[in-house]
């Protein structure tokens, strides 16, 4: 079986959005005027609620389906125009929860450009442990090249203690994980050593969650086995941050001039009949500003 859209809601009127007054728009929420696209697309502005929302079944790890086609529900994409769309995806099983949300900019067009998907926030409870997703940190002291003392860590991440240079890495299950950082504040003994490279080893480290030898430190000089301080009082700083991905996936994708929602359960580890998507969509205005080469 593949995936299936088990429904959808929602209505848009681009003119509601992108050029009436304020006035209008009251008038469209609350006093009853104008077309139901007009009045629904008032409402949640004003409200802050989103302008369609779908739900998915899907039965396979690799089945994608459209859960919007925004183009035909009415969202136009103006030339030179930008217009920023926000999803919110929750995939549920029957015993897990994963939660995300994104933004991405839509440059405008007879065949609109879709300008890259970037993650605002996430997390994930499985069988009652929350985990956190998106932008997450790790930060610890290192005592004597061997011992790692957490400071702060975003739920789901640890690391062990260092062991022939290598230190294990733990990450929630995720569909991909980034990495965008690691400061290693050396404090060095001797003042002829030239100190140490951190760097990390994605063994493993996607869908499963945990990492083998995930964190790896080596001496930028071989001969120098000691060159971070073993004192305690001034122990090495390590900070480590990572954007981690849930393993379910929305997404916008082009379809000829087509902009749709399309959503796919893409790691086996939560492959489940009971699997289903759940997604809300909101249309930002399209943005237009004025420009003279004069």
């Amino acid at each position: 079986m593949t995936a299936t859209l088990s429904w959808k809601t929602g209505d848009f009127d681009p003119y509601t959005r992108d050029q009436a007054a304020l006035w209008q728009r009251l008038a469209y929420a609350f006093l009853g005027a104008g077309t139901p696209q007009q009045r629904a697309t008032a409402q949640a502005e004003i409200l802050k609620k989103p302008d369609f929302k779908a739900e998915v079944q899907a039965t396979t790890d690799t089945s994608n389906v459209q859960a919007i086609d925004l183009t035909d529900e009415g969202v136009t994409f103006p030339a030179r125009t930008i217009r920023e769309i926000r999803l919110r995806s929750w995939c549920m099983t029957d015993n897990d929860t994963y939660f995300y949300e994104t933004v991405e900019s839509v440059l405008g067009g007879t065949t609109p450009v879709l300008l890259g998907q970037k993650i605002v926030n996430g997390w994930s409870e499985q069988n009652g442990v929350p985990f956190d997703l998106g932008r997450v940190h790790f930060a610890a002291t290192i005592t004597a090249l061997t011992t790692i003392t957490t400071i702060f860590a975003s739920k789901g991440l640890a690391l062990g203690d260092i062991s022939n240079g290598k230190a294990a890495l733990t990450v929630p299950q995720n569909r991909v994980i980034l990495n965008k950082g690691c400061t290693l504040d050396a404090l060095v003994a001797s003042a002829t050593a030239a100190g140490n490279l951190v760097f990390i080893d994605y063994t493993n480290l996607d869908g499963l969650g945990a990492g083998t030898d995930g964190v790896q430190f080596i001496a930028m000089d071989a001969a120098t086995t000691d060159a971070l301080t073993d004192d305690p009082k001034v122990g090495t700083r390590l900070d480590l941050a990572f954007e981690i991905w849930p393993p379910h996936n929305h997404r916008l994708v082009m379809n000829s001039n087509n902009v749709e929602v399309q959503c796919t359960a893409v790691n086996a580890n939560i492959n489940d009949d009971n699997l289903k998507h759940y997604v809300e969509v909101f249309v930002g205005p399209a943005e237009k500003q004025g420009y003279s080469a004069v």
